[in-house]
């Protein structure tokens, strides 16, 4: 009953509680977006050591180097310490920054340009489509 008699300090402060709420899912939803965003798709074959990827559209079956079908897409672990990437197969849970070595705990799509500094190779569907 009390709550329905608020007074307009009360109301006004609720309002800008509610702003603020709207503010922070409007730029979690934006963060979101961004990391799943990506130009390529990263592989990485563990039976050769081979890196590469492919454009986004493009799925890779096996690995261009020696037909191996045992691949694994990588993503990027982003650090909440210093903000760096660190690109690995995405079958590892967490991985160590490769700048400040803490454990990393954000995930997100990495693109072509990180790829290529990743140490990757590009490669066309008839390259990794099996033959």
């Amino acid at each position: 009953m009390a709550f329905l008699y608020a007074t307009a300090k009360g109301q006004k402060q609720l309002l800008f509680a509610f702003a603020v709420l709207a503010m922070l899912i409007g730029c979690g939803r934006s963060a979101i977006d961004k990391a799943l965003q990506s130009d390529a798709r990263g592989y990485f074959c563990p039976a050769c050591k081979l890196k590469f990827y492919t454009e986004y559209s493009v799925i890779a079956d096996v690995c261009p180097r020696c037909k191996s079908y045992d691949i694994q897409e990588v993503v990027g672990f982003v650090c909440n310490h210093d903000d760096h990437t660190t690109l690995a197969p995405r079958a590892q849970r967490v991985v160590p920054c490769e700048k400040c070595n803490r454990m990393t705990a954000g995930l997100r799509l990495p693109n072509e340009s990180d790829l290529k500094a990743w140490g990757a190779i590009r490669k066309t569907k008839a390259d990794v489509s099996p033959k």
